[in-house]
């Protein structure tokens, strides 16, 4: 008896070769890695591994490509410290400023120090970054472990190629595209094969993503190259159905083609193009994403997912919605969810900038496609004036119209997509699906960085994660009461669901209310307003989500539902 409750205690032992705080190494199948002892917010000492590769560097031959395993290495791996950004733009300074390096395939591993010492793996939660596939990290300053690592659950981070560097696409078998979603496939076959020997459980994997984040994670949900690498998936703001998700046919290859002239390539065929573009700067491939905006301040993804060629090695190549009516995806616990105002990270930019406004306000029925992602289909002009008309009626879009302009933005952009999605996928799976809608409004909000750091747009897109990941965006942040007691909130419902597949498995002091799975007829929600206001309700914002389904450009993701 002795003898059996002690062999995994030597096994995981042996898989943490040593955990003095100024020496924590662990034995991986490639070779051993090096990190170090960091704090989370109310002192719990945990375990911290950053930058360490999990492929080899996209560079020269290998842009533009599949991305290839890490080899082992010899010796010990200092990772001890973050590691390059994937060359992007600077979008919240000077954003013809481009910075990183493509030597930029990291993950990083952040688990408790208790976990080391116990045979019971715990939960593991990979979390994909947002940034509409052209920005972000995985670094800790952006997505750190100070707050969630108060549960007992492993934490990853990922890094994963940006742009026109992860998501160029000429549509065929030369360059099918998707390399930034591959990156993140090949990360979580890391994560499975590795994720043990930190305390982690390879059987209790849960996806999460935001933003472009939540689009991946609903990709890996549908791309049969995913199966088995997770157990649960989460999607805040964001899923693979939205506008800005993925890119109409033929529209990847006309930018790959215009990318190509830019930098003097022939594009006599598409082997010419790979070949020339390989030997291009990456910096002024980033850059040229600038001639490719119609308008500076659109929501400008010019690089996204697309549908590949039936090949070898496709990530996917079918329509999401397709793959969704067929029932042929992850049969897996999901979680979709949103914020009440997505769309201020946009209306905070505008308003902070009154040229920007009085622009939008003349030009709607121009720009409008260019916000929403429309550009490509006819009848765009019609389209933005029953938008405009919905919206704003007969008033113009000026200071007293921020609510409405934020209603637009986080309607198409989000809310419609995600719903409609939600409640088809609900239809045809075996596993639970479940949605949210986060209405608090704490001390700091995302508005802040996304344009107008002095007025208040409710609660912006990316505020729900405020209080699960740690971050530097705002200087000297102090968080209230409230926000601490929100923290254990959101960090709890993320706990059990990574645990058990369900949020709520009970009820008690912090979780109050059960939080029940979409009905797969009647759309049902968790609305989390407060740390003491949290229930489930039925209706929301019910006139718009069904003005968007009276739109044809957009009709076909809800009629498939309905």
């Amino acid at each position: 008896m002795t003898t059996v409750r002690i062999l995994p205690l030597i096994l995981v032992l042996f898989r943490i070769v040593n955990v003095e705080e100024s020496n924590v190494l662990v034995k991986t199948r490639h070779g051993v890695l090096k990190g170090y002892v960091r704090e989370t917010w109310r002192g719990r000492s945990i375990l911290a591994f950053q930058g360490i590769p999990y492929a080899q560097p996209p560079v020269g031959g290998r842009r533009f490509q599949p991305p290839v395993p890490v080899d082992a290495w010899e010796g010990v791996l200092s990772a001890n410290k973050s590691h390059a950004f994937c060359p992007q733009r600077d979008v919240f300074g000077d954003d013809s400023k481009v910075f990183g390096d493509e030597d930029c395939l990291f993950l990083n591993i952040y688990t408790p120090k208790t976990a080391t010492f116990e045979p019971l793996l715990l939960p593991v939660i990979v979390y994909i970054h947002g940034g509409g596939f052209t920005s972000d990290s995985a670094n800790p300053e952006l997505y750190g472990p100070d707050i969630l690592l108060d549960k007992d659950l492993v934490l990853v981070t990922i890094n994963y190629r940006l742009g026109a560097l992860g998501f160029l696409s000429l549509e065929d078998d030369v360059l099918p595209g998707n390399n930034g979603l591959k990156d993140q496939n090949l990360a979580l076959k890391w994560v499975k094969s590795n994720i043990n020997r930190f305390g982690g459980n390879p059987n209790k994997i849960t996806i999460f993503g935001n933003s472009a984040g939540g689009a991946s994670v609903y990709y890996h949900i549908l791309s049969p190259a995913s199966k088995g690498l997770f157990h649960a998936a989460i999607s805040s703001s964001g899923i693979a159905t939205s506008s800005w998700a993925l890119e109409k046919r033929g529209e990847a290859r006309k930018r790959a083609q215009k990318l190509a002239k830019q930098h003097n390539c022939p594009t006599s065929s598409s082997q010419v193009i790979l070949k020339c573009l390989q030997r291009v700067n990456a910096d002024d491939i980033v850059r040229h994403v600038h001639k490719l905006m119609e308008f500076s301040n659109e929501n400008s993804i010019p690089y996204r997912p697309v549908i590949e060629p039936k090949i070898p090695g496709a990530f996917i190549s079918d329509h999401p919605i397709d793959i969704i009516k067929s029932g042929q995806f992850a049969q897996v616990p999901y979680i979709s969810g949103m914020t009440k105002n997505e769309g201020a990270m946009k209306s905070a930019a505008f308003y902070a900038n009154a040229t920007l406004i009085d622009i939008l306000n003349e030009k709607f029925d121009d720009i409008a496609p260019f916000l929403f992602f429309y550009n490509t289909f006819d009848f765009k002009r019609k389209v933005s004036r029953v938008i405009r008309r919905f919206y704003f009626q007969e008033k113009s879009i000026d200071n007293s119209t921020k609510s409405e302009l934020t209603d637009v933005i986080t309607d198409e952009l989000f809310y419609y997509p995600q719903r409609a999605t939600v409640e088809l996928h609900s239809a045809v799976s075996s596993a639970p699906v479940y949605f949210y809608l986060f209405g608090y409004r704490g001390t700091e909000s995302s508005s802040r960085y996304f344009g107008d750091p002095t007025h208040d747009y409710g609660v912006c897109h990316c505020d729900d994660l405020t209080y699960l990941l740690s971050n530097d965006y705002f200087d000297n942040y102090r968080p209230s009461q409230a926000d601490l007691k929100m923290n254990d909130v959101m960090t709890t419902l993320l706990y059990n669901f990574a645990n058990s597949g369900d949020p709520t498995p009970k009820t008690d002091s912090i979780i109050t209310s059960k939080w029940k799975p979409v009905h797969k007829n009647k759309f049902r929600y968790y609305a989390i307003m407060r740390y003491d206001e949290i229930d489930m309700k039925r209706q929301l914002f019910e006139e718009r989500y069904h003005f968007w389904k009276t739109i044809p450009t957009f009709a076909q993701l809800s009629s498939a539902a309905d």
